[in-house]
């Protein structure tokens, strides 16, 4: 079984996010062992062998990325801001990530007393968790965050209910859907803390203007960013215009970081946006909601005034991510998996699929089978 504590669904800020297709088709139990729920990081690039960097591919289980940090920064007498790393990955789950060390003209530690270190912990924590070395390469460039290409998932949901003929057609059918259209970029749960404790965080240390230390600060940071941009696109979902252009849109080109606006003579033009719609449904662009902060200011468009009923709702996280001086940027509204594949038994289901970096697996799994942890 799962070793967390029930949790207080009502205090998770995505269960009142807009569902795309109409809601999960059936329900099951995901996570009722680590091993249901396997992520592996996708860098993207090949380390070049050599360098001030020493990257390490890692496997955890039951444990943080921040856990991992920590043992790297001790093993090699560095500080942790010295160890870098691409994203937060799960930690009640089977996970491989990389880790970058900067060593500059030294040999470094003997690596494999990593997992040495890991068993010279507490008798618990050795129990429900494991660490190996998977690989150790040095790199001219620190590992830094959002830096990997994507992450590939499979899952296993068991305790499948209402898994019959019908429900299966329909799960089936529904996927084929996804594969094509894709589903709502929002994110996970895990960004906000477990009851979303760490969106409480932010709406505290925003208010009342808190200290925190440098990693807790960043987590609230995100959680308020994240917040936003969710409320934006449930918004936007169940308006059904996640996949859809409105003007003053800021479209951004898939599998890239190419953005860019249609100025008065774009969208006076009927075939200009005739266009713009044909590559969007066919995947080749999306919609960009806003991460807001610094010179993140809505216009009065279409979509500027949606954004800006979202912005004077939420004016504390707002306002604080301006004082914190973050700097306003675009996420993409929707993502498309690739490599999507299933298999459904009579109370279990198998799912594996790709997705770029900074996007859930759970986003894309509640609009299909409502999980308990």
């Amino acid at each position: 079984m799962n070793n967390t504590d029930p949790v207080d669904r009502s205090a998770d800020p995505t269960t009142s996010l807009a569902f795309s297709y109409g809601g999960p088709l059936v329900s099951g139990v995901i996570r009722a062992v680590p091993e249901d729920f396997y992520v592996n990081e996708i860098l993207g690039f090949e380390p070049s062998g050599e360098g001030e960097h020493v990257f390490l591919q890692i496997e955890k289980r039951g444990l943080t990325t921040f856990a991992i940090r920590d043992k790297i920064a001790k093993l090699a007498s560095c500080r942790h801001m010295d160890v870098g790393y691409s994203g937060l990955k799960d930690k009640w789950a089977i996970t491989r990530q990389w880790f970058s060390v900067y060593l500059p003209g030294a040999e470094g530690p003997d690596w494999s007393k990593l997992a040495e270190s890991h068993r010279e912990d507490d008798s618990l924590t050795v129990a429900r968790s494991s660490l190996k070395l998977l690989k150790v390469v040095r790199n001219n460039k620190k590992l830094r965050r959002g830096t990997h290409k994507a992450n590939a998932f499979k899952l296993l949901v068991t305790q499948c209910s209402g898994l019959d003929d019908n429900s299966k057609l329909a799960l089936d059918n529904r996927m084929q859907v996804i594969r094509k259209k894709g589903v709502p970029n929002y994110f996970g749960a895990q960004r906000f803390g477990r009851q979303g404790s760490t969106l409480k965080q932010a709406r505290d240390m925003f208010a009342n203007k808190k200290r925190m230390a440098r990693d807790q600060r960043g987590l609230c940071l995100s959680a308020a960013r994240s917040q936003l941009f969710n409320k934006l696109l449930s918004l936007r979902v169940a308006g059904q215009s996640w996949c859809e252009y409105l003007e003053g849109d800021v479209l951004i080109l898939a599998g890239s970081r190419s953005q860019f606006t249609l100025d008065a003579s774009d969208i006076d033009d009927p075939d200009g946006l005739a266009e713009i719609a044909r590559r969007i449904y066919e995947g080749d662009l999306s919609v960009a909601g806003p991460l807001y902060g610094r010179g993140g200011q809505p216009d009065s468009s279409v979509a500027g005034q949606l954004e800006q009923r979202v912005f004077e709702q939420e004016s504390v996280l707002a306002e604080g991510l301006v004082a914190s001086d973050v700097d306003a940027s675009r996420r993409p509204l929707r993502i498309i998996p690739e490599q999507l594949k299933w298999q459904i038994s009579s109370e279990k289901c198998h799912l594996s699929f790709v997705l770029p970096t900074g996007s859930y697996a759970t986003i894309l799994l509640r609009e299909l089978i409502e999980c308990g942890a």
